[in-house]
């Protein structure tokens, strides 16, 4: 056995060996002596010693690194003259490249069988062709998916989220298992989110507009006002789809950072894209630099050639402003241009600003219809929580309850919402109702709701509003509205406007 080995150690080196002598003595003839034949023969074929296999266990082994050696009656002799004694290299090429092969497939059953033990969905070809390596990152990540799905749904939060970083890792391109992951860091570890997020962005751009809109809630939730303005402002020149949500989170954003650099920088700026929001930005800046007339005149005359956000951004700032039937003049005077919610939203704020108590009234019996129709209950909340109201929001309260609206994951948002709104209205019962009835309805205790059900009852003087928005399911329209309420931006900064009346 120990002979067996040594020859064998002995072919895997002297196949290379014995090559490149040979090599250089057909290169070298006359100046470089054999390598193998023993110089004391004659040199002629059948005649001469091999020297090259003496020192092997069984001397006849050494044909496997050169045919030429050979038995003849008096023994092992070489079958060639010395002048025709040559190299083998595709003999050398096919032990080892045949040996390469053979430890590669071993390998490769090795690797899959392990995965295929632990769990991973992997192909042997995943494993064995280079082209499909990937898939073997693509399956660990599959595997560490489902595993942080079953930790998460089973309340193990803390579990569910390590596994979904492992997915994450063993393949960047897993877009959900990164934009959950980003999700769910924004409150522990908002640094975290936001390096995912951007991460998403660059490596997912047929994605980028989903990518940015979801990392816009992460950024506002949060108060990161001022990363909200810069992702705003790009976005506003890259994605004219969703260019009026983005003018209004720039315009927001900058007013609750009382900074107007990104304003400035996007009214420098003239591309197609800036150039249509410029009488924008133009009003905008005129408005927080105090200048009344110039402002007034810009908000009631048409802009023509923008966008619908231009209109609805005029009719506010008047209610803002308090010319609260010139803002009415001029959303009337354009029909069509805004979608219902938009109207309705502007009505409502505008006789609350005014003080028109009758049309207040008309408006909020209209939207008082099924609440099964989502949009009414989020529209009504988010101006209960501008403008409380305990009258209207018992009316809603008592319509929800009487039409049993039930708690799932399409209806979360208004359940929140109404927890949300019964806080700012200062209905105490109610809040207290809700913060229950959601606490049993959670598969995990959700003690965060107990922290904001004190907020709502000024029992934690130092706490932020945005200090517990990431962790509620809320509308967008929502967290507009409770940032205006409990942080608010700038006061007026163009002095109070007479209303008509």
């Amino acid at each position: 056995m120990l002979g067996w080995c040594a020859d064998l150690f002995r072919l895997a080196w002297g196949l290379l060996y014995w090559n490149v002598r040979k090599t250089l003595f057909q290169r070298g003839r006359g100046r470089v002596p054999c390598p193998c034949q023993s110089p004391s023969d004659s040199g002629r074929a059948f005649e001469t010693h091999c020297e090259a296999c003496i020192h092997w266990s069984r001397p006849a082994r050494f044909r496997r690194v050169c045919p030429l050696l050979v038995a003849t009656k008096d023994g092992l002799r070489c079958s060639a003259d010395t002048a025709d004694v040559r190299a083998f290299w595709r003999i050398a090429l096919g032990y080892y490249g045949g040996s390469a092969v053979a430890l590669y497939a071993v390998g490769v059953l090795s690797v899959f069988v392990f995965l295929r033990t632990i769990g991973y969905p992997v192909s042997i070809l995943h494993v064995g062709l280079p082209p499909l390596w990937h898939r073997v990152g693509q399956a660990r990540s599959w595997f560490f998916t489902e595993k942080s799905n079953r930790a998460l749904e089973a309340g193990r939060t803390s579990e569910g989220l390590l596994y979904l970083a492992n997915a994450y890792e063993f393949d960047p391109d897993n877009y959900l298992a990164g934009l959950t992951l980003a999700k769910n860091y924004q409150t522990g570890q908002p640094a975290h989110a936001d390096r995912i997020f951007e991460q998403l962005l660059r490596d997912h751009p047929d994605k980028s507009a989903a990518t940015a809109q979801d990392w816009f809630r992460a950024l506002l939730a949060r108060g990161n006002f001022d990363q909200v303005a810069s992702l705003a402002r790009d976005q506003t020149l890259t994605d004219p789809a969703h260019a009026q949500a983005w003018m209004r989170a720039l315009i927001f954003a900058t007013r609750q950072m009382r900074n107007e650099a990104p304003l400035r920088e996007l009214l420098g700026n003239s591309t197609p894209a800036a150039a249509t929001w410029h009488p924008l930005l133009k009003t905008e800046l005129a408005l927080r630099a105090g200048r009344s007339p110039e402002t007034m005149a810009a908000l009631q005359r048409p802009w023509p050639n923008t966008p619908p956000f231009a209109l609805f951004y005029q009719v506010s700032r008047l209610i803002e402003l308090r010319a609260v039937y010139a803002a009415l003049d001029l959303l009337e005077s354009q029909p069509g241009v805004l979608d219902e919610e938009a109207r309705v939203t502007l009505k409502l704020d505008a006789y609350a600003t005014a003080g028109a108590q009758r049309l207040l009234e008309a408006e909020v019996t209209a939207l008082l219809g099924p609440v099964r129709d989502l949009p009414r209950i989020k529209i009504l909340c988010a101006h209960l929580i501008r403008h409380p109201n305990a009258n209207f929001f018992t009316r809603l309260s008592e319509k929800v309850a009487r039409e049993q609206l039930p708690l799932n994951t399409e209806t979360a948002g208004a359940w929140f919402s109404l927890l949300c709104t019964a806080g700012a209205v200062g209905d105490e019962p109610k809040l207290r109702a809700y913060t229950t009835m959601l606490k049993q309805a959670s598969k995990n205790p959700f003690h965060a709701l107990t922290a904001v059900e004190a907020f709502f009852r000024g029992q934690t003087s130092a706490q932020r509003v945005t200090t517990f928005l990431p962790i509620l399911p809320l509308p967008l329209e929502i967290v507009y509205a409770l940032i205006e309420r409990y942080e608010p931006a700038v006061p007026s900064l163009a002095g109070d406007a007479p209303a008509r009346e």
